[in-house]
């Protein structure tokens, strides 16, 4: 199978002229190598690697930079079957859930399968990477890279604004968060409930110290959603918010009833 091939294009600022910092560049790609073989990996094998030595069934190189503005143009090589559509689909859908623009990239059916093992675990792995690779757009406001596919489909724009959103700060939350499970793998702990409140699905992690009452409300939860019948559970929450738009990123949830927690 040829190989599939992702462009990062660095524009303005420096990068205009065809240059990056040596440090902050270098740095760049080190996490775009890093970004790519955690993702890659995830969609090949169904699991979160946090070391980004090797994926297992893919091997990755780096073409020189292009002229123009500054372009990095890295080549995938995968040893079993993989439709093109769906890499670069799994790719845009992960990249922007972990920059906080996941309505950038609605989920396609096509992808449900990919996702259900690694949920909202992957972007969380992929924040420290992710950073490394924003190192030259935190020193130049004005700087973009976008990432495409090689003839110039858009699959994620990052800036200045991304980056601060790969800081997300906590914020317990005083009132309990009304809404339904609609995704969950119970070896990670980690999941998507619908939240009644803000009108969008986000991300969670179960704390451990969860009782076994309480994690099973969550699987009753996303028992009956899947069957359309009544599902609501009150969750207790550590919000991670963006630092840009105060925007909820996800959930880490630290207790779970089917009633108003101030009556518990």
């Amino acid at each position: 199978m040829p190989g599939l091939k992702v462009k990062f294009v660095y524009e303005h600022g420096t990068a205009d002229d065809n240059r990056l910092d040596l440090y902050d560049g270098a740095k760049s790609l080190e996490g775009i190598a890093r970004t790519l073989t955690i993702t890659t990996h995830a969609l090949l094998n169904g699991e979160i690697r946090t070391r980004a030595d090797a994926a297992n069934g893919a091997e990755f190189y780096i073409q020189a930079p292009r002229s123009g503005s500054f372009i990095y143009e890295a080549t995938i090589f995968f040893g079993g079957a993989i439709t093109s559509g769906v890499f670069y689909d799994f790719l845009k859908y992960t990249l922007n859930e972990a920059i906080g623009r996941l309505e950038d990239a609605p989920l396609r059916p096509a992808l449900q399968d990919r996702i259900e093992p690694t949920i909202g675990e992957l972007p969380a792995v992929l924040e420290n990477a992710l950073l490394d690779v924003h190192r030259p757009l935190m020193q130049a406001p004005e700087m973009l890279l976008k990432i495409t596919r090689p003839r110039g489909e858009v699959l994620a724009v990052f800036d200045r604004e991304t980056g601060l959103n790969l800081r997300p700060h906590n914020e317990t939350l005083d009132d309990p968060v009304l809404g339904n499970v609609t995704r969950y793998n119970t070896l990670s702990r980690w999941g998507k409930l619908y939240d009644r409140s803000e009108g969008r699905v986000i991300s969670f992690h179960l704390s451990e110290d969860l009782t076994v009452h309480e994690r099973s409300l969550i699987t009753w939860s996303l028992h009956e959603s899947n069957l359309k019948r009544d599902h609501w559970l009150y969750f207790k929450v550590v919000a991670l918010k963006t630092a840009s738009q105060n925007r909820t990123k996800r959930y880490f949830i630290t207790r779970v009833s089917q009633t108003p927690l101030a009556d518990v």
